[in-house]
C-alpha cells in the first residue's frame, strides 16, 4: 500500500533546491549534447526540465529522470546500424530536440512542480507513471526495431513495415514492460515500497506504450514519397515533400509521446 509519509520529499529550501538543481541538470545536458545524444536546443530544454525535476522533487525525482534519459540514450546507440532502415522512416534523427524533450519529460516536471504548489500524495505515483509510460515506450521502439519478426500493426494485426508507428512485436513488448518496471524498481526502492511501485511502473509503462501505438497507428501522420513510394513519418523524402496517406496532419510523434507520458500518469495515479 502506498502512504503519503513513504514518499520522498525534497528537503532544500526551493530557492537552493532550484539551484543545485540547475547545476546538476546543466552538467548532465552538456554532457548528452556533447556526445550527440541531444541537439542544442534539446539541451536547453533539458536543463528547464531537470531543474524542475530536481529542484522541486529533490534527488529521488531527479533520478528517476536521469535512469530514464541514460537507458534511453544507450539503447538508441545499440547496434545503431542493424536499426538504420527502420530509423530512416522517422521522422528525427537520434539527437533529440527540444520539441523531444518537453514531449518524454514536460509533463513529468509539470507534475514536480505541482507537488510544490499544492503537496499531496498523488504526484509522485503520477511522476512515476509518466516516466514509466517514455521509458517503456523508448525501450520497446529501440529494441522493437532490432526483432527479427515483421513488426504488426496493433489494429488490424497485419504485417507493417519496421520502424512506423503502430506496429508491435514480441520483443518489444517485453521491452516495455522491462523499462516500465526499472523505473518502478527505482521508484520503489526511493520510496521504501518494492513491489506495489513495481507494478505500477510496469502496468503505466505498458499502458502508455500501447496507447503510443494505438495512436501512432491511427492518429499519427504518415506520408508516402511521391517519388519512391517509401512511407515514412518526415514531411519530406527524396528531396521531395511528402503526400499525407493516413492520420492528422498537425499530429507528430512529439504529440504521441506526450499522450503515452499522460497515459501513465493517469495510469499511476490511480494504482
Amino acid at each position: 500500500m502506498l502512504t503519503p509519509d513513504a514518499l520522498p520529499q525534497a528537503v532544500l529550501p526551493l530557492p537552493l533546491a532550484l539551484a543545485a538543481g540547475f547545476a546538476a541538470a546543466a552538467v548532465v545536458a552538456g554532457a548528452a549534447w556533447a556526445k550527440g545524444s541531444l541537439s542544442r536546443s534539446g539541451a536547453l530544454a533539458a536543463v528547464g526540465v531537470g531543474t524542475a525535476v530536481f529542484g522541486c522533487g529533490g534527488w529521488e525525482w531527479g533520478a528517476l529522470l536521469l535512469l530514464f534519459f541514460v537507458s534511453s540514450s544507450a539503447l538508441s546507440r545499440l547496434r545503431g546500424g542493424g536499426k538504420g532502415a527502420a530509423a530512416a522512416k522517422a521522422a528525427k534523427g537520434g539527437r533529440r530536440d527540444w520539441a523531444q524533450v518537453l514531449a518524454n519529460g514536460g509533463l513529468a516536471a509539470a507534475l514536480a512542480v505541482g507537488s510544490v504548489l499544492a503537496p499531496g500524495a498523488g504526484w509522485w505515483p503520477a511522476f512515476v507513471g509518466a516516466l514509466a509510460a517514455v521509458t517503456a515506450d523508448t525501450w520497446a521502439t529501440e529494441i522493437g526495431t532490432l526483432s527479427r519478426r515483421t513488426p504488426r500493426s496493433i489494429v488490424t494485426f497485419r504485417p507493417v513495415e519496421p520502424g512506423l508507428s503502430g506496429g508491435v512485436t514480441v520483443w518489444g513488448t517485453a521491452a516495455s514492460l522491462a523499462g516500465g518496471g526499472v523505473i518502478g524498481l527505482a521508484a520503489g526502492l526511493a520510496a521504501g515500497s518494492v513491489a506495489p511501485y513495481l507494478a505500477l511502473g510496469a502496468g503505466a509503462g505498458l499502458a502508455g506504450s500501447l496507447a503510443d501505438s494505438l495512436a501512432g497507428g491511427t492518429l499519427q501522420a504518415l506520408w508516402r514519397c511521391p517519388v519512391c513510394g517509401a512511407l515514412t513519418e518526415a514531411a519530406t523524402h527524396c528531396a521531395r515533400p511528402t503526400r499525407l496517406a493516413r492520420g492528422c496532419p498537425a499530429i507528430g510523434n512529439d504529440a504521441i509521446n506526450l499522450l503515452a507520458s499522460a497515459v501513465g500518469a493517469g495510469a499511476g495515479a490511480l494504482m
